[in-house]
């Protein structure tokens, strides 16, 4: 049977679960089409596999599952579109003529994500281009990066020898305001290792912000958790790339 793909391996969010469960988190990697012997360095105590298939199946995981995360990484190479109809036999050549298939645009995932997080919740987007350079790059990862209300975004150029299916990646890292704060080529379990890294110093800095506006319990032995303060642990992150 065929469907409308890529060429996305799911290294690289693999690789982004791995890095986290080993810097401590409890890890949700939600997975969609990824062969085992990839999926084989998610197989960690702390990192729970959540199987889908179709785009559908991805937002409904993530929107799950994005309610009890901390920070939520996109890192899924998710089909813009999809056919308006599935045919649930083969469409073979005898019926004659080339087939239309007609598309519809599917849910932007990180862009609901984005809107409907909580206070102190990170919501990180990555972005596959094929530029003519970097500017090109670095400006529509930019608009890109506006347009989602992510917080940060992982940008990197792909292509057929660049990005999807191959074991290493380059990317640049966009935090607030579209400002460069961090860049990272080689494996992509180097690459994850800086994303987490831009993560942690974003995360910090988010926190440290939201405790200094909060107002103290009337009660402050009373031990409650200021509102809008997160218990910290939990990551949801799809594979990709």
């Amino acid at each position: 049977m065929r469907f409308l793909g890529n060429r996305s391996s799911g290294r690289q969010g693999v690789a982004l679960a791995a890095e986290a469960a080993a810097r401590g988190a409890e890890v949700t990697l939600v997975s969609a089409h990824i062969s085992g012997d990839v999926l084989a360095e998610a197989r960690h105590p702390s990192i729970r596999i959540v199987p889908v298939g179709a785009t559908a199946d991805l937002a409904e995981a993530m929107t799950r599952e994005s309610e009890v995360a901390d920070v939520v990484v996109m890192a899924a190479a998710v089909a813009d579109y999809r056919p308006v109809q599935v045919s649930e036999r083969k469409l073979t050549k005898e019926g004659g003529g080339v087939p239309a298939i007609e598309l519809i645009e599917n849910e932007d995932i990180v862009a609901s994500l984005a809107a409907a997080r909580r206070p102190g919740q990170l919501v990180v987007g990555f972005a596959a281009e094929t530029p003519e350079d970097q500017a090109e790059m670095l400006a529509r990862a930019r608009g890109k990066q506006q347009r989602k209300g992510v917080d940060l975004l992982v940008v990197n150029e792909v292509g057929w020898e660049r990005g999807f299916e191959s074991v290493e990646n380059a990317v640049h890292i966009l935090g607030p305001g579209g400002v460069e704060v961090g860049a990272a080529s080689g494996s992509k379990r180097a690459v994850a290792v800086a994303v987490w890294d831009v993560i942690a110093e974003e995360r910090v800095l988010n926190l440290s912000q939201q405790h200094s506006t909060l107002i103290p319990s009337s009660d402050p032995a009373g031990g409650r958790r200021p509102e809008g303060a997160s218990p910290g642990g939990a990551h949801d992150h799809p594979a990709d790339r």
